[in-house]
């Protein structure tokens, strides 16, 4: 392997986190963790003007899904590989970063003891294969269509629209809509649509 200590940066929400990480990391003579990233604004700059080879990236940013900015982060620097690292350890939001442009992503859940092994693998191009998508998704023991979830998704991020206009960015009728709202509704055992938000957020299915 050539071109060792890997140069890496971590972005996380979490000071602490991305502390621990780097004198983690950097006791292995192969890694080099050069900078971390608290916000998603100071991380964009850097990634758009400076050289790495392998960034960390926290997917849930004080709210904000950083993996709504892959486009920024990579805009003017394509180079480098991403492991995205969540507590958000879902197939739905696995899907999600690895459509986006991540190469690997681990949980924070797991065991993250050979987390070096890990990003070696994914510096030497071992990345996941996206393989084949199935059209519905399982969280415990609900089920979901994509669809479904990308409704309940933007029930949280347009919560300030009412029903003609969310149908409108939805490119629906309300009809449909009510019909989408309805099913969720049922699938989840909740009356209202805060009920169903709040759900969402507990099952890791909208950033928050």
């Amino acid at each position: 392997m050539t071109n060792l200590p890997i140069k890496i940066v971590i972005a996380d929400d979490n000071r602490f986190f991305c502390d621990a990480l780097k004198d983690s990391l950097n006791t292995h003579q192969e890694l080099n963790v050069t900078n971390i990233f608290t916000t998603l604004k100071e991380l964009i700059a850097y990634t758009n003007n400076c050289k790495l080879d392998l960034l960390i990236l926290d997917v849930n940013f004080n709210g904000e899904c950083s993996l709504d900015f892959m486009n920024q982060i990579k805009e003017r620097n394509k180079d480098f590989k991403i492991i995205a690292l969540t507590t958000m350890n879902n197939n739905f939001i696995k899907e999600k970063a690895l459509k986006k442009g991540v190469d690997i992503f681990v949980g924070k859940d797991g065991d993250l003891a050979n987390f070096k092994t890990i990003i070696i693998n994914c510096f030497t191009n071992k990345t996941e294969k996206k393989g084949k998508t199935s059209s519905k998704v399982t969280i415990d023991n609900y089920t979901f269509t994509k669809r479904k979830l990308e409704i309940l998704q933007a029930l949280f991020m347009h919560s300030d629209k009412n029903e003609k206009e969310l149908s409108a960015i939805l490119h629906i009728t309300e009809s449909s809509l009510k019909s989408h709202k309805r099913e969720l509704f049922e699938i989840t055992n909740t009356k209202s649509t805060p009920e169903l938000i709040k759900f969402g957020i507990q099952k890791s299915l909208i950033v928050a």
